[in-house]
């Protein structure tokens, strides 16, 4: 059943999503904001595997390198907030596809740093245009100052759990 929504936005519809979502109020915000997350990533897995040929993490991965540069397996996984095993599994297919190399690392010995190779430069060409389009679709409904109040909040969101995480693993530590 959809009810008209005002001018110039969607009609609003009722089903399955809003009844998933009116579940929990909007106390559980993170709740709502894990299920756009997994909504997001069912769209890009997808999405990303048609025009790139790799995975999801494979991409993060690949896009982070394009972002960033040269760097080490646990650099990336530190900028992507991701465990360093899922990493790891990208890295290796990444290299076994021939979409990366490995170089020395003159900061540490003990790891490589990640160069992408120019394969991987044109897969992400293609497959980060067609996620700027994705990501307008996604957001033709909001405004630019709502655009900027959501990406201010969600910051402010991210740097509480961020507080929140060093100050658990910092009581962590001191634990016997």
């Amino acid at each position: 059943m959809a009810s008209k929504g005002g001018k110039g936005t969607t009609p609003r519809q009722t089903g399955p999503l809003e009844e998933a979502w009116s579940l929990f109020d909007s106390r559980h915000l993170p709740y709502r904001l894990l299920m756009l997350g997994k909504m997001l990533d069912r769209l890009s897995v997808q999405n990303i595997r048609e025009l790139g040929g790799v995975s999801l993490a494979e991409w993060r991965v690949l896009a982070h390198l394009e972002l960033m540069g040269a760097r080490s397996a646990s650099e990336i996984s530190a900028a992507a907030l991701v465990d360093r095993a899922e990493v790891s599994r990208a890295v290796s297919s990444l290299e076994a596809a021939g979409l990366l190399t490995r170089m020395d690392n003159p900061r540490n010995r003990k790891s490589s740093l990640l160069v992408l190779t120019p394969k991987a430069h044109e897969i992400y060409q293609r497959v980060s245009g067609q996620r700027r389009d994705f990501y307008g679709e996604l957001m033709a409904d909001i405004s630019p100052a709502e655009l900027k109040l959501l990406d201010e909040l969600l910051l402010r969101m991210a740097r509480q759990a961020d507080r929140i995480a060093r100050e658990n693993s910092e009581g962590a530590k001191k634990k016997p």
